[in-house]
């Protein structure tokens, strides 16, 4: 088992894609859709946490892990790689970057201005699998 971490940015690379499924997720399985703002605000957190590694980086690793949840074939599959990233998350984070972490997500959920009762149940329903109150 990887030690718990601090941070996202200190995350191994399974962790920290378990962190974007998660933000890819929260954006797009409550409604359907990935608004443009929600987008952006992925991509924004997700360059907060790959500063000094490569150029493009962010947009390379959000675009392979939308793929991966893209490809993956109806609800019940995706829900089991949501459930699983979550899970890779509880195990390897500690609980101040949990609680970032649905934070974040919840900077996610309203990007769009938007008030989405599915998404903020994914929110807490991932805040409740890693222990956040």
């Amino acid at each position: 088992m990887v030690p718990a971490v601090t941070t996202v940015e200190d995350a191994d690379s399974k962790t920290f894609d378990a962190v974007l499924m998660l933000y890819i997720a929260c954006a797009k399985l409550p409604d359907g859709r990935l608004d443009e703002k929600e987008a952006a605000r992925i991509l924004e957190l997700t360059r907060s946490h790959t500063k000094g590694l490569a150029e493009g980086y962010a947009e390379q690793a959000v675009e392979d892990v939308a793929r991966t949840l893209g490809q993956t074939a109806g609800a019940p599959a995706q829900l089991a790689l949501v459930v699983e990233a979550a899970e890779r998350v509880r195990r390897n984070l500690d609980d101040d970057a949990k609680a970032d972490l649905v934070g974040e997500l919840r900077s996610i959920a309203r990007a769009d201005g938007e008030r989405n009762a599915a998404e903020t149940d994914f929110v807490e329903a991932v805040a409740k699998t890693l222990g956040v109150d």
